[in-house]
């Protein structure tokens, strides 16, 4: 690949989402309660995308906003409520009463649906399991026929395994701490299944707190859990995890999320928040002057350096 071609990986966020996130598409996004990448959320809200199918181990605010902008026509994964801050309202609303639209979902565990994102990620059809097994995850039925297969072993053990189908996605969207020019994404902290699920994509978006030399990238080979080559697009977005915490780089925001709990309970008062938060306020650059800087400060994180290793030889 040409060093033009791979530079050009270098995008606006609003450039990103227009390229590479369609309407229809299935998305699949990252971060289980932390590095979710919330800049590319707001941005997909605010180019009015429809008929996602929407793909995750467990969800948050990620589904819940985008489900209450009616940017979601099915989904595909476990848990969706706001952890200690409540219930998904706008998730409720559209199960129960079609507002703002009726949405379908099919249900797995977390361990399902990361041996699902497995599958897709090693060009398998299905990917078996035992933790199911017995479970109405397995029979009940929303729009994925069959969604799971019982057998027997065929190599005589005489035990039975669960098949789940392999969950494969357009897009997958991964926010990592670090990457460089190529691509090279870096992690650290808690993972969850966010190399199955980022490789599961045809395309990968990756936004970052950080771009860095690749020299940097080099010196610290182990953190590199999405190679440059994978790479279909790459935004610099700082704060682009915001309200949810980065490891090395902030906190979680809790009165932020405590707000978003208490006034989506109402379809009146997630529209106010909707207006204030995103269609109001044109990029992610106005969402962090809206913060305001003291905020930000006090999020920060503190410096707590790793130990070192020697990579020589």
């Amino acid at each position: 690949m040409a060093e033009s071609e791979v530079h050009d990986k270098l995008m606006p966020l609003a450039e990103a989402v227009q390229k590479l996130i369609p309407d229809g598409c299935r998305l699949r996004s990252c971060g289980i309660a932390l590095r979710k990448p919330m800049a590319v959320l707001y941005e997909v809200m605010r180019q009015r995308r429809r008929d996602l199918t929407f793909l995750m181990s467990g969800w948050t605010e990620d589904a819940d906003l985008l489900i209450g902008a009616g940017c979601v026509e099915k989904l595909e994964g476990s848990y969706l409520g706001l952890e200690a801050f409540g219930l998904a309202y706008c998730y409720r609303r559209a199960i129960e009463k079609g507002i703002p639209r009726k949405i379908l979902i099919e249900e797995y565990s977390n361990f399902g649906m990361t041996m699902r994102f497995l599958a897709a990620a090693m060009g398998l059809p299905f990917a078996p399991i035992r933790s199911n097994l017995g479970s109405d995850l397995l029979r009940v039925e929303a729009f994925l026929h069959p969604k799971a297969h019982v057998l027997e072993d065929p190599f005589g053990s005489g035990d039975k395994v669960a098949l789940l189908p392999a969950c494969p996605a357009d897009v997958s969207l991964l926010h990592a701490q670090r990457c460089d020019a190529d691509g090279n994404a870096q992690v650290w902290g808690q993972i969850g299944d966010d190399l199955w699920g980022t490789f599961a994509g045809k395309k990968i978006l990756v936004t970052v707190e950080e771009i860095v030399p690749t020299k940097v990238i080099r010196r610290d080979p182990n953190r590199t859990i999405v190679p440059g080559f994978r790479v279909d697009g790459i935004v610099h977005v700082p704060f682009g995890g915001h309200p949810y915490q980065v490891q090395g780089y902030y906190d979680i925001d809790v009165p932020f999320r405590k707000d978003y709990a208490e006034r989506s309970v109402t379809l009146e008062g997630w529209e106010a928040w909707a207006d204030e938060w995103v269609y109001s306020l044109e990029d992610h650059e106005a969402y962090l002057a809206k913060l305001g800087e003291e905020r930000l400060r006090r999020l920060r994180a503190k410096r707590m350096m790793s130990g070192q290793v020697n990579y020589g030889y």
